[in-house]
């Protein structure tokens, strides 16, 4: 069995979002011995402005760079991320073929919303009509969603170098051999649950498992799912210890 002192996780957050909606993963993971890493993207927990100024390439060399700084230092590495953390997960995954493995949550295949493609059509678009409010949608854990944190706000520009990650994801996808565990919530107002079903389909990894989420909603470390998600990350790891 593995020392565990000796394995990190990367924790990558969503669009707009914060690291704190990772943070319960984090705490769960460390009280196991796991090492953590929970990163902020760059552009985000400051203003959409600064979100504004930032492209999807600056987004996976972030997280590459962080990802880089644990391989220095662990034997075997983690990625975990939730929806656009999971995109860019998916793409670290294939781009990385020494990491131990890989966990997306919720995470986006392609374009989970029609209107992103309408968005990305007319370049003008976000300079008559710069940002689109979000719906807080699907959270069953309403003390949870009190406490949330993000910009409130899509910013039209970056849901277009959202969309150009997504094209990576795509073309990524298929590259995938490592470790793959990929959750998905069964009430998912955000992301449709096929993307989860196409991603394991399509990633080439022979050590793959799908797990659907009973309880709560997109932002599963956060809302009523997660507890389920600790137990089956847990085993997921207990397994894999067992292997070695």
């Amino acid at each position: 069995m593995s020392d565990i002192s000796t394995i990190s996780f990367l924790l990558i957050h969503g669009f707009t979002g914060t690291h704190f909606e990772m943070e319960p993963l984090a705490k769960f993971l460390g009280k196991q011995g796991y090492a953590i890493e929970n990163i902020t993207l760059p552009g985000h927990e400051t203003s959409l402005d600064d979100l504004n100024k930032t492209n999807w390439t600056e987004w996976i060399d972030y997280a590459q760079a962080k990802l880089n700084e644990l391989k220095a230092v662990f034997d075997k590495v983690y990625i975990c991320g939730l929806s656009m953390g999971a995109a860019i997960t998916l793409v670290l995954g294939a781009r990385n073929s020494d990491l131990a493995g890989i966990i997306p949550m919720a995470a986006p295949y392609k374009s989970p919303d029609w209107r992103m493609y309408f968005i990305v059509a007319i370049p003008f678009l976000s300079s008559i009509y710069p940002k689109h409010k979000t719906k807080e949608k699907g959270w069953v854990n309403l003390e949870s969603l009190s406490t949330h944190k993000s910009y409130g706000y899509y910013p039209l520009r970056s849901i277009k170098q959202l969309f150009k990650l997504l094209k990576e994801v795509k073309r990524s996808v298929p590259k995938i051999e490592v470790p793959i565990l990929v959750i998905q919530s069964k009430k998912d107002t955000g992301v449709p649950s096929n993307h989860a079903e196409y991603i394991f389909e399509m990633v080439k990894s022979t050590d793959k498992t799908l797990v659907w989420i009973n309880k709560g909603g997109h932002v599963i470390p956060k809302d009523a799912g997660r507890y389920q998600l600790f137990e089956e990350i847990e085993e997921w790891m207990k397994n894999r210890a067992n292997r070695n």
